[in-house]
């Protein structure tokens, strides 16, 4: 009888060991699968959007169009490179969307201040929350460049 008990705990222990240690390889690969599909729904997006990026000097002189591919690596350069005590407006543009739609960070560390603000064919709302730096216009523009939902979800404009 003692041997059957043995038996059956041992059993018991084997069995529970291999559940273990197939729910942790399955784990695994679930991770993997999640962060594949991730990866591929941010390439997605990022292929959906079409945005040009364009810096203004100046009260509305000087459009220079600095890309019509842009990457995060160039938002954050390109805002590095301006000169903040001047006047700027720094655009994304959705080159997808039907009618004109645009994101645009603006102003000057000095006495304009900064804003941002959407501008499309029918309205043009800004940001309700004062903005202090330069880096909180970057993150705007680029989470802008993620996605307008990621943007509207974090951000209130009227």
């Amino acid at each position: 009888m003692n041997t059957y008990i043995t038996i059956g705990i041992l059993t018991l222990i084997g069995i529970l060991t291999l559940s273990s240690w197939s729910s942790k390889g399955n784990l695994k690969r679930t991770e993997n699968v999640e962060n594949r599909i991730e990866k591929q729904g941010e390439e997605i997006r990022q292929e959906e959007r079409n945005l040009r990026l364009t810096v203004s000097s100046g009260f509305g002189g000087n459009e220079k169009v600095i890309s019509k591919n842009v990457t995060s690596e160039l938002i954050k350069s390109t805002m590095q490179s301006i000169n903040w005590n001047e006047f700027h407006i720094v655009q994304l543009e959705d080159l997808n969307s039907n009618g004109f739609k645009a994101l645009h960070v603006s102003g000057s560390l000095g006495q304009d201040g900064l804003a941002s603000g959407l501008v499309t064919d029918d309205d043009h709302i800004l940001m309700i929350k004062p903005i202090e730096t330069v880096d909180q216009m970057t993150e705007i523009l680029l989470d802008f460049l993620k996605g307008e939902d990621i943007w509207r979800s974090k951000y209130e404009y009227k």
